[in-house]
């Protein structure tokens, strides 16, 4: 009976070390896979810039002595989102990091304003994004969910991505919140 044993015990670390050369075998596909996408990610960034979009997009970090208003980030903020030019986004974030998090995720720590605007094609097929503050599902989210009451929020058009931008008070994009629906949040 003990060499019955021996042999079932030996078998089981066998198998054991197979599921996890097999499981890190997938990891490492996995990261390389998520590497070229955010790779080809940072290196195309559509630009599209339908008319009624400004078709030029201030850029803070050109003149870092301007001052830009709370409201010329936020019309920055929905042209940069609507035309899909998500690299302008990063200008205007703080630096060194952003706070990043995707709802409903454990995602995501603090980020390079790089780093966040790859992590924003999340919301990519929702875009276009209504940024209209006065809108009843914006207004409700902002009553029912603290930590959007004074955010710059974006909901979509066609589905239900949301888009909420934490605008401090050096107007810089301190936190970014995104869901792939605003249904997520307490609504």
């Amino acid at each position: 009976m003990g060499r019955y044993a021996t042999y079932l015990l030996t078998l089981l670390v066998i198998l054991l070390l197979a599921a996890i050369g097999y499981f890190i075998f997938q990891n490492q596909k996995l990261i390389s896979h998520l590497t070229r996408q955010q790779n080809a990610a940072s290196t195309s960034f559509p630009i599209q810039t339908p008319s009624p979009i400004p078709t030029q997009i201030a850029s803070p970090s050109a003149s870092p002595s301007k001052v830009f208003s709370k409201s010329q980030v936020q019309k920055n903020i929905e042209a940069a989102i609507n035309s899909k030019n998500l690299a302008a986004l990063a200008s205007y974030m703080t630096m060194p990091k952003v706070d990043f998090s995707l709802m409903s995720s454990e995602c995501c720590q603090p980020m390079t304003p790089d780093e966040a605007v790859i992590q924003m094609n999340y919301i990519d097929q929702g875009i276009p994004l209504d940024f209209n503050q006065g809108s009843d599902i914006i207004k409700n989210l902002k009553t029912k969910n603290p930590q959007l009451a004074n955010s710059y929020i974006g909901v979509s058009n066609n589905k239900e991505h949301l888009a909420a931008f934490t605008i401090n008070n050096q107007n810089r994009i301190s936190a970014i919140q995104l869901a792939i629906t605003w249904k997520l949040y307490n609504y």
